[in-house]
């Protein structure tokens, strides 16, 4: 029984069950429809609810959680596409069925079944929307760099590329960019930023302001919010931690720190380095080099510059617009470009205050820009003068400050003398506790080199120079008179004008630089507190450095009143130049005060009266007319420096005057007085003899010319001499050196003169050393300095008689070391030279050469042994000219002394090597050359002949920094580098940027034809070719010359074609081209048949020259189309067969007019000696404006001009040929 009851169960659950649940779904129907509303109604309020938190995230620029997102996503269709459909269809269910009577029942159990599972559906979503606890986050925000108004200025490219470059180094991790306010140091940093994202070489980058006073907490969170980190701490020591720890999971991110004005401690914003720093690296801005290099350790810093000329000017037009097209407007452009001095953050504010207003207002912005009140024009206040004003006010010291106003008193551009300034700020007292002029001078200079780190001054043109940048003066001029009292006034209208005001009562400095020689001066200046007063004439601007000028002309009508500085009892540095002082002023001797007199470049007559001024420190009569320096002179017992530097006219100083100077530290006499007193010679002394030099036991810088080193007397000069140039004898050649302090020119006449006078204490102090004439050594360091000339930075020898080596240390036990800081060397006419280094010496020995120089040494083989060459690791240059019987550069022999195994060093690395120039070197057979000793005694014709084959570069000499080689006339040079690229590397001579080939009859090839490389001649951009009779072409067809600027192929005989279309088809660059006197020379562009379609463009070429070209039948015969977008001059003669330029359609639509040259062919001569040397930095086209000859420019006498024919080269050429009136000129042009 319990059987059949469990069985009657288990029917029930499986038959009786669910027949039940299917006719639940026709009794519930109604409850289950309602219910699917009311679930819908439900999702639909948690959609509303969700939407309101999410419209609210929106606002607060926070992303929407994908699961959110997705969730709304099914909400919406679940609603419209099914919940919604269904319900409205709902009706059909109540639909009767057979006599209508009852309804339909199929049709209601569908229904109210999908509405059970729907609702379940709808309340499954609306539990996931309560799952929600949040549904946006806040994103990782993705700095968008876009640099608005940024263009790519050439003169910027190579410090972009510079710093990319170091980005892409693993083992750089700071990098600093530095340059004065304004110069767009941020907008280059947001270009480098904007290129690593688009090169993929850094995933992030972040860019935060530093500011000048730093915030650390805002630094911190302005971090962290870009980098997508929020952070809770309030403590910076914990916020740092947070931000190191976010940092060590960034795998590529670029850090870029603007705006530093003093030392940062990366460390308490969280930025670490060492193995914290792997995945990040940091760029600073400053407008510091000495805050990036020494208080932030960035060991890598590049300076931004001001922009070009040329640059200034596009710059400026595209903001100004079409404004600056009309006339009148175009002179006033070019000055005020020229006003703000390619600083773009002026040009940028000028340039917008300008557009679209009047010609007035025009020249009204001009002058005011030149009357250095840059305030009052728009804009200009707070993006230009605050900013400079806000680094001056943040030197570190007074000194600093005084300085640089004191450099604002030169006039524009002026180069400003380290000496001059020395004079001013010592007679001023600007350094207190400093009693020694050597000390003053070390502070000026460390002052200075601190002012250009902070690019408030500039480098100079000269050595011992410094410039300041016209903006930067602009403004320091207006910090000085309105904070400081120091008025640089322009003409005695302006001087007036004070007086009238009053405005120099409390003056303390007065400048008039450029006073015309026609006003009149006042008869007294009132200036009771003046402490530094200059005055000069317009003749000579304020600091213009000039030498061998006729001082008359100099401020002949500008006269000074007798009474003119009675009112100044409180002057301490009085200035007057190019003025006219006949007599001197009386006033001048009642300033009792006075420490610094400077009298340059004056026409002046007696002087006796200035021994009255007693205090006086420092005298400078430099390029004065003086012709007699009085005894009175003597009476200035506190004379610290006497500069009488080019005073041609002294012919007498009075004896014992120098002597009587006891506490002179300073004598220039350079290119002056030489009349000294010859001890013993009878007779009334007038002249002052050099024994009185051994009374200033006080002197530590002395400039002397002293005709005959017979004058001498023994040991006259001081062993407390440190700075010095003291030239004896004959000599022409001064070295221009001011980085070196010490320097010595002597002509020998005997071997015993260094013993005899006292001369070999200088001479191992020096450091230039020039001698020349007979000598009677032949070895010059152990027979001169048997020490090596440790301090000796430069040396040149010339014309002496007998030198056979530099150094011998053959007999020496031990090796010598010499030249240790040589710097460079030029030797010159050494007839018995033999070897530069013979015999054993240390590792250091040239170890600083950075340029050797050797000319007309006949008897010299070779520079340098292997063993020397591995050390030379700083050289530079390079240049070896007229030595008869060199045959290599660098040797390794058997008999070498030092010679180093191969195993030891494999090759020779040049890796600063610049420049290698060999010219008339006819017995030159390789660079590097490894002979055995008995193949050089025994040599024979044959080894001759095998030698010549060889290349001339050798395997195991490198020049990865090779950037200017020029070869004339060297031995049987055939091959530079053809046959040897398997053991050459590919990138040693992939910087070249300019190639010089001259006297190369025996030259084959430029590169190997059968070695493919896409770097050979990357880089070149200079190409000069002639007299290589035996080259067919330039190159193989698939070198490229994608850089190439400038080229030139002379005399080349052999030559049949240039290059061809494919190479040809590589030059976008080019912008000169002269082919001219290759005889062979069919064609320019070689046609190589198969070509069909396509074009050739020569984008920047502006000169065409083919001349002396007699088998010259076209530029280029093939049928590509050919393009001269920008040629403006093109020249063509005695070219016989040219009767087309092409054969297909030519292109030059800026070609107005075509030069034709008629000069018979025998009596031009195509050559050149002048050598095309590209400076460091030289990376843009536009360097070659200067070389482009404009048509003015060039003698026509032997040529003719034709109008071109619609702009065609091609057409023109052929309708010139066509004509039979052209006559006698084309006659005398296409005849052989």
């Amino acid at each position: 029984m319990e059987i059949i009851i469990s069985i009657g169960a288990k029917i029930s659950e499986y038959a009786v069950k669910p027949i039940a649940r299917q006719l639940g779904y026709l009794f519930y129907y109604q409850r289950n429809v309602e219910n699917l509303r009311t679930q819908v109604q439900h999702l639909k309020d948690a959609k509303d609810r969700l939407h309101h938190s999410i419209d609210e995230a929106k606002e607060n620029a926070e992303e929407i959680e994908t699961d959110v997102v997705n969730w709304l996503s099914r909400v919406d269709r679940m609603i419209s596409e099914h919940t919604e459909n269904f319900l409205t269809n709902e009706g059909q269910a109540n639909m009767k069925c057979l006599s209508g009577n009852f309804p339909n029942l199929v049709s209601r159990h569908w229904m109210s079944r999908k509405a059970k599972k729907m609702a379940l559906d709808v309340a499954s979503e609306i539990q996931a929307a309560g799952g929600f606890h949040k549904v946006s986050y806040l994103p990782t925000i993705t700095t968008v760099f876009e640099v608005k108004g940024y263009m790519a200025f050439r003169s910027r490219m190579s410090t972009l590329n510079r710093i990319m470059e170091a980005l892409r180094d693993p083992d750089v991790d700071k990098i600093g960019v530095y340059g004065m306010g304004g110069v767009g140091k941020t907008m280059l940093c947001k270009e480098v930023a904007k290129q690593v994202k688009e090169q993929t070489l850094f995933a992030k980058a972040v860019m935060v302001t530093v500011s000048q006073t730093p915030s650390l907490e805002s630094i911190q969170q302005e971090f962290a919010e870009k980098l997508g980190l929020k952070l809770e701490e309030k403590s910076i020591r914990w916020r740092a931690d947070r931000l190191r720890y976010k940092l060590r999971k960034e795998k590529s991110l670029l850090v870029i720190l603007d705006d530093i004005w003093e030392k940062l401690e990366l460390e308490d914003i969280g930025i670490s380095f060492g193995d914290d720093n792997e995945g990040y690296k940091i760029l600073l801005t400053s407008r510091s080099q000495e805050v990036l290099y020494n208080d932030m350790g960035v060991e890598l810093n590049f300076l931004v510059g001001v922009l070009s000329e040329s640059e200034a000017t596009n710059l400026f037009d595209k903001i100004v617009g079409d404004t600056v097209r009309k006339l009148s407007i175009q002179p006033l452009a070019s000055e005020i470009v020229k006003e703000c001095a390619g600083l773009p953050i002026a040009i940028a504010t000028v340039a917008n205050a300008l557009r679209n207003k009047s010609h007035q207002v025009w020249k009204n912005a001009l002058q005011e820009l030149s009357i250095s009140t840059p305030t009052n024009i728009k804009g200009m206040h707070e993006k230009v003068y605050s900013g400079i004003k806000l680094s001056y006010d943040s030197l570190r010291s007074e000194e600093a400050k005084s300085l640089l106003l004191l450099c604002s008193w030169f006039h524009e551009d002026a180069n400003i003398e380290i000496e001059h300034l020395l004079k001013q700020a010592t007679g001023w007292g600007l350094f207190q506790g400093i009693t020694k002029l050597e000390e003053a001078r070390n502070k000026v200079v460390t002052l200075v080199e601190d002012l250009k780190a902070c690019c408030l001054l500039l480098d100079g043109d000269y050595d011992g120079c410094a410039k300041m940048h016209d903006v930067i003066r602009d403004v320091t001029l207006s910090i000085g008179s309105n904070d400081r009292h120091m008025y640089n006034l322009r003409n005695v209208a302006e001087l007036e004008e004070c007086f009238s005001s009053r405005k120099l009562e409390d003056s303390i400095a007065v400048s008039l630089p450029e006073i015309d020689h026609i006003y009149q001066l006042p008869e007294k200046l009132e200036f009771p507190k003046v402490q530094l007063f200059c005055l000069s004439s317009t003749s000579k601007p304020f600091g213009f450095n000039t030498y061998f000028l006729s001082y008359e002309k100099y401020g002949k009508g500008l006269k000074i009143p007798n009474h003119f500085f009675e009112e100044m009892k409180e002057l301490r540095v009085l200035e007057l130049i190019s003025i006219r002082l006949r007599p001197l002023p009386s006033s001048i001797f009642s300033i009792q005060n006075l420490q610094t007199l400077c009298l340059q470049f004056c026409d002046i007559g007696e002087v006796g009266m200035i021994g009255e001024l007693k205090n006086l420190k420092i005298l400078d009569l430099r390029g004065s007319s003086i012709e007699e320096l009085p005894k009175q002179i003597g009476q200035l017992t506190q004379l610290r420096m006497l500069d009488l530097k080019d005073c041609y006219k002294l012919k007498v100083v009075q004896p014992n005057i120098i002597s009587s100077l006891t506490r002179l530290e300073e004598l220039n006499m350079e290119n002056s007085f030489r009349n000294w007193h010859v001890n013993g010679n009878e007779g009334k002394i007038r002249n002052a003899s050099l024994l009185e030099l051994k009374d200033l036991h006080r002197l530590t810088t002395l400039y002397l010319r002293i005709p005959n080193a017979a004058l001498l007397p023994k040991e006259c000069f001081g062993e407390k001499l440190e700075r010095y140039s003291i030239v004896i004898g004959d000599v022409d050649v001064v070295l221009s050196d001011s980085r070196s302090s010490k320097q010595l020119y002597l002509k020998i006449n005997r071997r015993d003169i260094f013993n005899d006078h006292g001369l070999e204490m200088l001479l191992k102090k020096s450091e230039v050393l020039y001698l020349s004439g007979s000598s009677g050594f032949n070895n010059v360091v152990y027979e001169l300095d048997a020490e090596g000339f440790p301090q000796l930075k430069h040396l040149q020898l010339e014309w002496i008689v007998g030198i056979q080596y530099i150094i011998n240390s053959v007999e020496k036990i031990h090796a010598c070391s010499a030249f240790v800081s040589l710097d460079i060397l030029r030797l010159r006419g050494l007839e018995s030279l033999e070897k530069i280094c013979h015999g054993k010496l240390t590792e250091n020995c040239f170890g600083k050469l950075r340029v050797i120089e050797v000319y007309n040494c006949d008897k010299l083989k070779n520079l340098f042994s292997f063993s020397i060459a591995i050390g030379l690791l700083h050289l530079e240059k390079i240049e070896v000219d007229r030595c008869e019987t060199m045959e290599e550069v660098i040797y390794e022999r058997e008999d070498d002394s030092q010679s180093i195994s191969n195993e030891t060093f494999q090759k020779i690395p040049f890796p600063k090597l610049k420049t290698l120039k060999l010219c008339s070197l006819r017995n030159l057979i390789q660079y590097y050359s490894q002979v055995e000793t008995n193949c050089r005694n025994q040599r024979k014709d044959e080894q001759l002949i095998a030698d010549f084959a060889r290349p001339f570069f050798h395997e195991k000499v490198t020049f990865p920094k090779l950037k200017n080689l020029t070869l004339k006339e060297v031995g049987f040079l055939k091959e530079i580098w053809h046959g040897q690229s398997e053991g050459l590397p590919t990138s040693v001579f992939s910087g070249l940027a300019s190639l010089k080939l001259s006297r190369l009859p025996d030259l084959m090839h430029l590169w190997d034809e059968n070695y493919h490389t896409d770097t050979a001649f990357l880089n070149l951009m200079a190409l000069e070719v002639s007299r290589c009779d035996r080259l067919k072409n330039l190159a193989p067809s698939w070198i490229s010359f994608q850089n190439l600027i400038f080229l030139v192929v002379l005399n080349c005989h052999g030559m049949v074609n240039l290059f061809t279309s494919s190479t040809a088809k590589s030059m976008s660059q080019l912008r000169i081209m002269n082919i001219s006197g290759c005889r062979s020379m069919n064609e320019i562009i070689a046609n190589e048949g198969s070509e069909t379609g396509g074009e050739i463009v020569f984008n920047e070429l502006v000169e065409l020259e083919v001349c002396g070209l007699p088998s010259l039948t076209s530029f280029y015969s093939g049928n590509l189309v050919m393009k001269f977008p920008k040629l403006k001059r093109v020249r063509i003669g005695l070219c016989p067969e040219m009767r087309s330029f092409s054969h297909g359609f030519v292109s030059t639509p800026q070609l107005d007019k075509l030069t034709l040259r008629y000069t018979q062919l025998e009596n031009v001569v195509f050559d050149s000696d002048d050598d095309v040397e590209l400076p460091d930095g030289f990376n843009t086209a536009l360097d070659f404006d200067e070389l482009i000859i404009s048509d003015d420019e060039v003698d026509n006498d032997n040529r003719i001009q034709h109008e071109s024919i619609e702009g065609d080269i091609n057409t023109t050429l052929r309708h010139l040929w066509e004509k039979d009136q052209i006559g006698l000129v084309l006659q005398q042009l296409f005849t052989e």
